[in-house]
């Protein structure tokens, strides 16, 4: 292991190369030693034949056959460099220059020689043009079967440096511009162009991941391996999502619009391989919520693909007979189902309620509600309601509303009636579309407000757990997190003994499933405030963890989905809403921080509520905030730690030291009281 915790090296590749890492920007992605580029909304295949498109790989790698003696993956900067007895390579995906793929190879005497990782052709695109242009190949194609029968044949081209078989000593660089004709991407090759012979091509890569880094992060001090878990796991899903630290105009010629992220990323989902590059529910309820406390405008991007989906979503609804949008289990460029089973298709229906659920939450956790008004989002909520009240079914006995035929997030079970994440989910969808409408000065609809407090969530009075559906036995085998997620992420209050049983019950007959869902139980522990369990359930998501790169495998014991950032995903809430306690609301976000286990302090950068951003210390038994940015926000304990309920000033730049408990932060203009331990607090507002 490097001393540098974002610096993964190692003598040799993976056995899998599955487990290879993966260059992205959000726009392409490329599996390292891979012959394939993706590229963000490229399908090719009718429905439920959809995939990411395979585009040949252009540039080149040092041969197999030289003397390499490592491989080495920096987080800190995006880049990957083989090494060799007499040179370098350095590839990355371009964090400004999206469209651009740029290798660098260095030779210090001998020759290397350079092989190809075009690989055959593509059986998903036609090729339209393909000429060598003085020292450049340019290339264009079409797929071959468009998404929908009234979808377009999309185009994709590419302009890139042509290379020879062997080098001698010198300095070499390598670029591969990806865009929708050739026109764009010749534009983007000059422009990195531009920027090697200015010598900055490199830089604005570097500045714009040193923005990320110094604006956020993550540190397991006194744990190395989980240290450079965390730094590796962000890296590979903030890779994942657009992010510009650099403005260049020249890009406004050029918008990028994004369509979302898949559950093994840019880098992979060609045809019948890691769910084909769709987008699922992971992106809303798995990977969404630990991004907004890092980078809420990139998940503003998630959502706006959504927001643009909404036009299939309500397609699929009529298509069943129901009111309102109804999304789709998979998507992809535009917004029909393509999923290819058709028992998930018609019963995985929770994604829908997932969608908003991510709405919300952006909406507290940035204290505005212009998603709504500006973006579009009020159709989605208000259309997603509509759909629910009209999938629901009055039941006479009990006098409740039912959902009945699902398939429960544990697919094990399929056509259950009530599940009861399901109907949870759809409650709380119908819930913030009543609120939403308040905000926006709209009378809700009278269904929306005569369903949400009628909707049936199982519950067994006797043994006191949510059963997972109706009909379930109790230690019957499940796939993965269900029930769980109920007390959160959802936030279904629930007495603690309950909430305990809905973790021990479930924990115990969970299969050897999807690599997210220990994280779920770690987080429930850790509200009841059993940190020696939780830190045991904590340990259980490593072993779909792959060395030496890092790379998250979606099942413990075989590969699955590679990539995999659902589990990214669930990891990052382990850490954010686990061990810190995170929880967002419309005007408070509470903290109940706990160490993580092994280390001898945690450390969070820049976790953001309401435009404010806060750096939390955590030590055994105590915290650290301080407020780096922004106008007047105070932190209330809502737990008598020992000091009365008392309020201190966040002032900005000034720590603030408190014992461990339950801590909330919000905006307000009480009186704050003097903390003795803390004389950064002399200060008290008249």
């Amino acid at each position: 292991m490097s001393g540098d915790p974002y610096i993964l090296t190692s003598p040799s590749l993976p056995s899998n190369p599955n487990n290879n890492p993966i260059l992205s920007n959000a726009f392409l992605g490329h599996r390292l030693h891979g012959n394939t580029v993706h590229i963000n909304g490229l399908y090719n295949g009718h429905t439920t034949a959809c995939h990411r498109a395979r585009v040949p790989c252009p540039f080149p790698y040092v041969s197999s056959s030289a003397s390499i003696t490592g491989y080495t993956l920096n987080c800190k900067e995006g880049t990957y460099t083989i090494t060799g007895g007499n040179f370098t390579q350095r590839s990355y995906a371009h964090s400004v220059l999206n469209r651009v793929l740029v290798t660098e190879i260095t030779v210090n005497g001998g020759d290397v020689g350079l092989e190809s990782h075009h690989g055959p052709d593509s059986d998903d695109l036609t090729t339209t043009f393909m000429e060598m242009e003085g020292e450049v190949v340019k290339f264009s194609a079409q797929i071959n079967a468009p998404e929908t029968d009234t979808a377009p044949h999309l185009t994709v081209a590419y302009v890139s440096t042509a290379f020879p078989v062997t080098l001698t000593a010198g300095s070499y660089l390598y670029l591969a511009a990806f865009g929708e004709d050739l026109e764009e991407a010749v534009t983007f090759y000059n422009l990195a162009l531009g920027y090697a012979k200015k010598g900055e091509l490199f830089s604005t890569h570097t500045d714009s991941w040193k923005w990320v880094w110094d604006t956020v992060g993550i540190d397991a001090n006194g744990d190395d391996d989980l240290n450079q878990t965390i730094k590796s796991s962000l890296y590979y899903l903030l890779a994942s999502f657009p992010h510009f630290a650099l403005e260049i105009p020249t890009l406004d010629n050029y918008p990028f619009t994004f369509f979302g992220v898949s559950p093994g990323s840019l880098g992979n989902g060609g045809d019948n391989q890691d769910y084909w590059g769709h987008v699922f529910w992971d992106q809303d309820l798995w990977m969404l919520p630990g991004v907004l406390a890092l980078f809420p405008a990139l998940v503003r991007q998630s959502i706006l693909y959504r927001i643009a989906m909404l036009p299939g979503a309500r397609t699929k609804a009529r298509a069943a007979g129901y009111m309102g949008a109804m999304y789709p289990w998979e998507s992809g460029r535009t917004g029909v189902d393509v999923c290819p089973g058709k028992i998930y298709a018609d019963n995985q229906q929770h994604i829908t309620a997932c969608v908003v659920y991510a709405m919300r939450q952006y909406c507290y956790g940035t204290g505005g509600w212009g998603l709504l008004t500006e973006d579009g989002a009020w159709e989605v909520v208000r259309e997603t309601a509509d759909f629910w009240t009209s999938r629901v079914q009055w039941r006479e006995e009990g006098g409740v509303f039912v959902i009945d035929n699902v398939m429960d997030p544990d697919e094990y079970h399929a056509r259950v009636n009530n599940s009861a994440f399901t109907n949870s989910a759809a409650r709380l969808n119908l819930e913030f579309a009543i609120e939403a409408a308040g905000k926006l000065g709209k009378t809700p609809d009278p269904r929306w407000v005569s369903v949400v407090d009628k909707i049936k969530i199982p519950f067994d009075k006797q043994l006191r757990y949510h059963p997972e559906f109706d009909g379930y036995t109790q230690g019957t085998l499940i796939k993965q997190a269900s029930v769980v997620l109920m007390g959160y992420p959802l936030g279904v209050t629930m007495p603690d003994d309950v909430r305990r049983n809905d973790i021990t019950v479930y924990e115990k007959c969970t299969d050897k499933g999807p690599g997210m869902t220990y994280s779920m139980y770690s987080v429930g522990m850790l509200e009841l405030g059993d940190e020696t369990t939780a830190g045991q359930l904590f340990q259980i998501q490593f072993k779909n963890l792959r060395a030496p790169f890092k790379v998250w495998n979606e099942y413990p014991e075989y590969v699955g989905c590679t990539n995999f950032l659902t589990a990214v995903g669930g990891f990052l809430q382990s850490l954010v809403h686990g061990y810190l306690g995170v929880r967002v609301e419309e005007s408070v976000m509470y903290l109940s921080p706990h160490l993580l286990p092994g280390c001898t302090s945690t450390s969070y950068t820049g976790v953001v509520y309401h435009g404010e951003r806060y750096n939390i210390t955590v030590k055994e038994g105590s915290f650290t905030i301080t407020r780096t940015t922004g106008n007047g926000f105070e932190v209330w304990s809502i737990v008598d730690c020992g000091e009365g309920g008392k309020s201190y000033p966040l002032i900005t730049g000034k720590p603030v030291d408190l014992p461990a408990g339950k801590y909330k932060i919000c905006q307000g203009d009480e009186r704050w009281e003097m903390v003795d331990a803390t004389p950064s607090l002399a200060l008290i507002p008249e």
